[in-house]
């Protein structure tokens, strides 16, 4: 499944990653309810065998357990991990016990409690992007096309150059940067632009084509593409480790020539080493106002061309854009719309999967986490936290759908409630709940198995 560095790196970065955000997700479960006088009995790490644990002064048995793919907090008067109230333990309670019980307690603290772990984990999210956003500032780029690529369903759709993009469905575009979000995850789907052509507003209709890329780990994903270039060829940033930190390309670089082609627009850059695995080029950049000519060894990563067929393509590890210094409020404000934006990706992902637009192959679980986890743990520690920040927007997505055993499950319960003046009969919760861990129980078999298949090299 991996070479052994690789395996070791997937296991550490799956630990440090799962670790944490399971920690902080309880948290956030058993803060709220200490803050609202609710008794947490268990405060567990893991499911299964216990392997450490201790007893507070408040009486909660903190532990960790031999499973470490997830973790739950027990309450007071609670039947089971999944916080199923236990009528026989609460009616056995003293009247000041079952004041601090969980079952006892109004819908709206019960809420705020089972609330408390999704928020938590989008909390973490908002602070790493919020902590990126400040120092790193955003990435700008005009939405005037400035070229396109050799295929371009939106030059055969009659999209010419230097037209500015102003929506794609609707959807407002002040930077190109903020096209990928609406394009990238519908190929296959048309989408309407709006354009500025010359002082008039045009719309255009594209039917994006389907792409399959691969990274440089051989990660496949299903694509679209406008096959058009807004960007001029500055470097933003330069990934850790690669070809062109080795050659020494710094951001904030503008490459001008790629041997002895002049490039004005980084989609030129893109092709001319795409076409280049392996070999030696020689990279121009304006540094300042110096030139300097990098000798650059190119890298070779898998992928598949437009027919379909297995082909390797050249990489150096650069990103493009231009970096505008952002205050505290736009930090904060980008980061919502990150968070909404990758949420909103999630869903549009469900629902294509739903409709078999994509693949069920697409679902990953813990033994691609684990893969993807040590992937991202050796391209260094800025793609580390940032792959965190969006599991942790994962868990807080997959814990509000309403499933029960899942706190959108308790949500659900408590909605219902509300609205019928009376909690649902014991056997109908029971009934639900069963059926909610079978679920969960069978989902996390299938993905399992499909991580199985997608990494073993079984029929590749």
């Amino acid at each position: 499944m991996f070479g052994l560095p690789t395996f070791l790196q997937a296991i550490l970065g799956f630990l440090l990653l799962i670790g944490p955000l399971v920690v902080l997700h309880e948290l956030g479960h058993y803060l709220v309810a200490r803050w609202l006088g609710v008794k947490s009995d268990v405060f567990s790490i893991g499911f299964g065998k216990e392997i450490w644990g201790r007893t507070d002064k408040r009486g909660t048995h903190w532990r960790i357990a031999a499973v470490p793919l997830g973790g739950y907090v027990q309450f007071a008067g609670d039947g089971n991990a999944v916080s199923q109230a236990d009528d026989d333990k609460i009616a056995h309670m003293s009247v000041e016990e079952r004041d601090h019980a969980f079952a006892t307690q109004p819908i709206w603290k019960r809420s705020l409690i089972v609330l408390a772990g999704p928020v938590a984990n989008l909390i973490v999210a908002f602070a790493i992007f919020f902590a990126f956003n400040a120092i790193q500032g955003k990435a700008v780029e005009v939405p005037e096309v400035t070229g396109f690529a050799a295929k371009s369903d939106a030059r055969n759709a009659g999209v010419q150059l230097r037209d500015r993009i102003v929506s794609v469905d609707g959807n407002e575009i002040v930077s190109a940067t903020e096209i990928a979000e609406h394009v990238l995850p519908y190929p296959g789907r048309t989408v309407e632009l709006g354009i500025e052509r010359e002082g008039r507003t045009l719309t255009v209709p594209v039917k994006l084509a389907s792409q399959t890329v691969k990274d440089q780990f051989g990660n496949e994903g299903r694509i679209a593409d406008l096959g058009l270039d807004f960007a001029s060829p500055n470097v933003r940033l330069v990934v850790p480790g690669s070809p062109a930190e080795k050659a020494g390309i710094e951001a904030n670089d503008r490459i001008l020539a790629i041997n002895d082609t002049r490039v004005t627009s980084f989609r030129q850059v893109r092709d001319l080493i795409m076409t280049r695995p392996g070999e030696k080029i020689t990279v121009s950049v304006l540094r300042g106002e110096t030139e300097k000519m990098l000798p650059v060894t190119v890298g070779s990563v898998p992928g598949t061309n437009e027919k379909g067929v297995k082909a390797t393509y050249g990489q150096i590890g650069i990103a493009y854009g231009k970096i505008e210094k952002v205050g505290p409020i736009e930090a904060a404000t980008m980061s919502v719309g990150q968070c909404y934006g990758i949420m909103r990706m999630m869903v549009t992902g469900i629902v294509q999967i739903v409709t078999g637009e994509r693949s069920v192959k697409e679902l990953g679980g813990p033994l691609k986490i684990a893969k993807y986890s040590g992937e991202h743990l050796s391209l260094g520690f800025d793609n580390f936290v940032w792959f965190i920040a969006l599991i942790s927007i994962n868990l807080a997505f997959i814990n509000l759908l309403p499933i029960p055993t899942l706190d959108g499950g308790h949500l659900a319960f408590y909605a219902a409630e509300a609205v019928r003046r009376r909690p649902v009969d014991a056997k109908g919760q029971e009934w639900a709940f069963r059926t909610g861990l079978a679920f969960v129980l069978a989902l996390m078999l299938f993905v399992t198995v499909n991580d199985i298949a997608s990494l073993l090299p079984i029929g590749k």
